[in-house]
């Protein structure tokens, strides 16, 4: 499904939900028996990111999955975002470890959709040009659906909090 058609179908689903619009959406609460099944596939993708076994890491994503990446590489479809992760295991991310969620909302925004919003600190890294990247806090947005009984992964995005800005959002909770 292309990005335009993920958009389209957010707006269907918005319509068919009588939502005025995306921005003005007030999802649903998720069920706790869901909302478990995607916690416990989250645990599941961090344990294998920390072993660095990224077969396991990958395996509640769906084949169509989607990946942006924090430098905006974006990897489309199971086999891109396994070869890529695997690539950055064997060399950078060797080492580098994620750690529990400081924070995570789900929003059931369709019956059969979840969007999970968590801030995740991982450890340092070093670039493939050399360059020493300190520990940092990531925002991971993923949307899982439910197929065939199964929550699955089919979009996620990862991006790099830069704790100097946060100073300066106009939006403050």
């Amino acid at each position: 499904m292309t990005t335009t058609q993920r958009w389209f179908a957010v707006l269907a689903l918005s319509s068919m939900l009588g939502v005025d619009g995306v921005a003005g959406a007030q999802a649903a609460t998720v069920p706790e028996k869901d909302a478990a099944e995607i916690r416990a596939e989250l645990q599941g993708m961090q344990d294998a990111w920390n072993r660095h076994d990224m077969k396991a890491f990958v395996s509640c994503m769906s084949d169509d999955v989607e990946w942006v990446n924090v430098v905006g590489m974006w990897w489309k479809g199971k086999d891109q975002v396994y070869r890529a992760h695997e690539a950055f295991h064997q060399t950078i991310f060797k080492n580098r470890q994620l750690h529990d969620s400081e924070t995570m909302a789900m929003r059931l925004v369709a019956p059969d959709a979840v969007v999970v919003t968590e801030v995740i600190p991982a450890d340092a890294y070093t670039t493939t040009d050399g360059r020493p990247q300190p520990a940092n806090r990531n925002v991971l947005t993923e949307v899982f659906v439910r197929r065939e009984g199964k929550w699955v992964l089919v979009e996620g995005h990862n991006t790099v909090i830069v704790e100097a800005s946060l100073k300066n959002n106009p939006i403050k909770d």
